[in-house]
């Protein structure tokens, strides 16, 4: 901020202290605006939150959840925000990245409104569940927004939902692994079955699974596209790590049994790129060509 607008946020710190939140808001709002500053937005959001705007304080977290992880108090504004919102998925993902030294008094805050949720808002939660239980009934793009909506729900409810949808053949896979995922990233200790992209079921347990990329499998196709391109080709480089990015929101979270041979995958993907025609009567190249398949119907459903 120049010098002009740091003494405008100085004002807007003189009416907090008064509580003046409208005033003050005005201020932050216009600093924010023209400047971006994240000690701006974190004071704008904490006057909203105290002028009881709660859908616009949510707004500015949901835009740049990484400013509140500056400090502890800053960080349990965001999950009052968002409790307050009922969004409590979203707020365990944004504990779920936050130091673990704050993890459990946060998750508490969250623990404490959902349980208050479920007393005082139990018809819209079981209407809100028995949307996520019809998540096929959609286009991907209409199957993302009730997911999105479903992040709304209290984790148990939300699990209980997800293990309908994981099941459900109407269900795009990718929207699968983004709940799988999810319930990864919150170390969810249990067992779910889930409907696969070959039509088998399979059983997972999200809090025992790594993280995709560091699949000793994964890393090292990505070594073997480094080494051949990441000093040769900037251009190809790119293009297969995007492709190789692609296949695994596929193959998630079954890619270390599918890519048993990193070497083969990773010669498979570049020929390909390159256009070279190779034999694809092999196991990687009937699962490349596959992988193939569901990108391109991807890409056209975004159309």
């Amino acid at each position: 901020m120049n010098q002009g607008q740091t003494k405008r946020y100085r004002q807007a710190e003189q009416l907090i202290k008064q509580e003046k939140w409208g005033p003050a808001g005005d201020i932050l709002d216009a600093l924010v605006e023209e400047t971006a500053d994240p000690a701006a937005t974190r004071q704008l959001v904490r006057v909203l939150y105290k002028d009881h705007q709660y859908v616009q304080a949510l707004s500015n977290v949901l835009d740049e959840p990484t400013l509140f992880y500056q400090d502890e108090s800053s960080a349990s504004l965001a999950v009052k925000i968002l409790v307050q919102n009922q969004r409590f998925m979203l707020a365990r993902l944004f504990v779920a990245n936050a130091p673990k030294e704050w993890q459990t008094d946060l998750v508490k805050m969250i623990q404490t409104g959902e349980q208050a949720a479920q007393t005082k808002y139990h018809q819209t939660i079981q209407q809100r569940l028995k949307t996520f239980y019809h998540l096929g009934d959609g286009s991907l793009m209409e199957q993302r927004q009730r997911l999105e909506e479903a992040y709304a729900l209290p984790l148990e409810s939300f699990i209980l939902g997800t293990r309908f949808v994981l099941r459900d053949p109407f269900v795009h896979y990718l929207i699968k692994a983004d709940i799988i995922e999810s319930l990864r990233k919150l170390k969810v200790d249990t067992q779910l079955d889930y409907l696969w992209i070959d039509n088998q079921e399979y059983q997972v347990n999200p809090a025992k699974l790594p993280a995709q990329n560091d699949v000793s499998a994964v890393k090292a196709v990505r070594q073997i596209i480094k080494d051949q391109l990441g000093d040769q080709d900037a251009i190809n480089f790119q293009m297969a790590n995007q492709q190789f990015d692609l296949q695994l929101m596929f193959l998630f979270p079954r890619a270390t049994n599918v890519i048993t041979d990193p070497t083969e995958w990773a010669d498979f993907l570049l020929a390909t790129l390159n256009g070279h025609e190779i034999n694809d009567d092999t196991a990687v190249g009937r699962w490349q060509r596959r992988l193939m398949t569901l990108i391109s119907t991807l890409a056209q459903a975004g159309k």
